[in-house]
């Protein structure tokens, strides 16, 4: 299986997503100023959900909920994209969270040791999702048998190796000539 498809963030989407999470943690967002580049408003949104959360700004990271590798999947036509439902850039399912684990609620606690109100971790439920696509592992078959060892130690020890060897000669070598 190749590389999971993760479509860009646009600014716009990441703005909604940090002007929503700011009126979570319980701010007014600040206001954006006439001319004011998308990005520089991006980075005073981030500046001021970090300080109501407790964090620098640098470990603020975009969280898919529910993680991308989890989501239903689909190829629409001959494109080799994947579409995921929900979309991977729906705001409603993007959230800002910090990143350490000393944080409550932190992306890599999320990721890695356990999700949300105690449910397994992303990687968990991805791989879980990801068995139920693929379908159980092939059993394995009986073991392999070398040519000349019968199934059943009552059989006949005839194989194709001891039809086609050359016999011994029954009686001894002549070794008088010395």
């Amino acid at each position: 299986m190749g590389r999971l498809y993760r479509p860009h963030i646009p600014f716009s989407v990441r703005v909604v997503v940090a002007i929503r999470d700011c009126y979570r943690a319980g701010i007014n967002p600040p206001a954006r100023e006439a001319r004011e580049a998308l990005g520089h408003f991006l980075k005073r949104l981030l500046a001021a959900l970090s300080a109501a959360i407790g964090c620098e700004v640098a470990d603020l990271r975009l969280d898919h909920d529910p993680a991308l590798g989890a989501r239903p999947k689909e190829r629409r036509g001959l494109s080799p994209k994947t579409f995921y439902t929900p979309d991977a850039n729906d705001p409603d399912h993007l959230f800002y969270r910090p990143h350490g684990p000393e944080h409550a609620g932190s992306h890599l606690i999320k990721t890695n040791v356990r999700g949300d109100h105690g449910q397994h971790p992303d990687r968990v439920l991805i791989k879980k999702n990801r068995r139920r696509e693929n379908g159980p592992k092939p059993k394995r078959g009986p073991p392999m048998r070398s040519a000349g060892f019968s199934r059943n130690k009552s059989e006949k020890k005839t194989s194709r190796l001891a039809l086609t060897k050359p016999k011994w000669p029954k009686r001894p070598f002549n070794r008088s000539k010395r």
